[in-house]
């Protein structure tokens, strides 16, 4: 089976100082059995903002055996109904949305369209966003 990789999960699998290092690995290691490990182009984006070339960015690509796909107009119209409703209850709550979570809900909408689970260690923007979405968290 299909397996989406949130950035979160990645970041921790290649850093040994992260906390969830090992599970990370574990999980990736335990879905890559089953079938292949996708990503978005919003995390292939979020990595390459870490990585100093493009180069080096294909090479963590390949070096972990992730696929890439792209989503489609459901998956972002989703994506925007998603973070739509967010910012409606933040106003609702007096509060301020945050900006910076629009790629979570652009990564949690393709993976809910295509059906497929999610491996990330932020699990909070994307259980009360995509409740059909299987999220896989330590």
């Amino acid at each position: 089976m299909t397996t989406f990789l949130d950035s979160s999960a990645l970041f921790a699998a290649m850093n040994d100082a992260e906390p969830h290092h090992a599970w990370s690995v574990a999980q990736i290691a335990a879905r890559r059995a089953d079938g292949p490990i996708v990503i978005t182009d919003i995390v292939y984006c979020e990595l390459a903002a870490g990585m100093p070339t493009k180069g080096e960015t294909d090479t963590a690509v390949a070096e972990w055996a992730l696929e890439r796909i792209t989503g489609d107009d459901v998956a972002l119209f989703r994506a925007g109904q998603a973070y739509s409703e967010y910012k409606d209850k933040k106003r609702q709550a007096d509060q301020k949305p945050k900006t910076n979570v629009l790629p979570d809900f652009l990564i949690g909408a393709v993976a809910e369209v295509e059906g497929y689970p999610l491996i990330t260690t932020n699990q909070k923007d994307f259980i009360k966003y995509f409740p059909a979405l299987s999220v896989i968290h330590p």
